[in-house]
């Protein structure tokens, strides 16, 4: 083993001197090391080739929106006096899409909670 190491570094260093390596993209910036997926290794290239594209997996997209209509129905729930049953069916359907986001999701700690219908 120490041979193979050995040699590889020999061949390193010449490239080195030969400036092989002074043209590389990102040189002289830190490496981003990532560390697998929460969810598990399976995730992990996926989610990897959609950061590096800049696209978000669906269930963060999900998350977003629901998130900002959460926030607007229990605004509208405190603010918004009196409940009507269109609005208690839209809360169910929005709990409905909760429910479905939070099977999706990876990792627990990242479910919402869905809204509670008031009486």
């Amino acid at each position: 083993m120490d041979t193979l190491r050995i040699i590889a570094e020999n061949k390193i260093e010449a490239a080195q001197a030969e400036g092989v390596f002074d043209d590389l993209e990102g040189r002289g910036k830190p490496i981003r090391l990532e560390t697998g997926h929460p969810a598990g290794d399976e995730h992990f290239m996926a989610n990897h080739i959609l950061r590096t594209n800049r696209f978000l997996p669906i269930w963060l997209e999900d998350r977003k929106q629901l998130q900002q209509e959460i926030v607007a129905c229990l605004d509208q729930i405190q603010h918004g006096g009196f409940i009507t049953d269109e609005k208690r069916e839209a809360i169910r359907q929005l709990n409905g899409r909760i429910s479905g986001y939070n099977l999706r999701v990876p990792v627990d700690s990242l479910r919402l909670v869905s809204i509670s219908i008031p009486e």
